[in-house]
């Protein structure tokens, strides 16, 4: 069995828990029930908006954001956040191994390969994100092995 690792978004952003099979949940600061619980190879896309009267009536603040993550045509979870989580949120799930974009795509018969400039880019999306501080030196380092071998 796994054991679920928990990444930090930084101060006021909560933190998403990582469950090691592909579910993830999000939670927000000082909460202890996730917001949302997803499985990321569901994830096709996400949205942010305001937070409207309804929204603010359901708890969130004025100054919160709405998150919607999407998958399939359809709204997987929908929270409040505050400014810059959605970002940070949305960066961290695109950068997960199991998120639609990142897994490889077999085709019966076909041998894969991966671009050099595939892998820069890749390496310099991981960068960003150790830099903004949605992935420790720890994670960072394990993408990277990933993505090289």
């Amino acid at each position: 069995m796994t054991r679920a690792q928990s990444h930090g978004l930084g101060i006021g952003n909560g933190s998403i828990i990582d469950h090691g099979d592909g579910i993830i949940e999000y939670r927000q600061t000082g909460k202890l029930l996730p917001a949302f619980r997803v499985n990321i190879a569901d994830v096709t896309g996400f949205s942010v908006r305001k937070a409207t009267r309804q929204d603010r009536k359901n708890g969130a603040s004025a100054l919160q954001q709405m998150l919607t993550v999407q998958g399939s045509g359809t709204e997987l979870a929908s929270c409040p956040v505050n400014h810059g989580t959605s970002a940070k949120i949305e960066a961290w799930i695109r950068a997960h191994p199991s998120f639609r974009g990142n897994m490889p795509q077999s085709t019966p018969g076909v041998t894969q390969g991966t671009s050099p400039s595939t892998i820069a880019d890749d390496l310099a999306k991981l960068a960003r994100l150790r830099d903004d501080g949605v992935l420790s030196e720890e994670e960072f380092a394990q993408a990277k092995a990933k993505l090289l071998h």
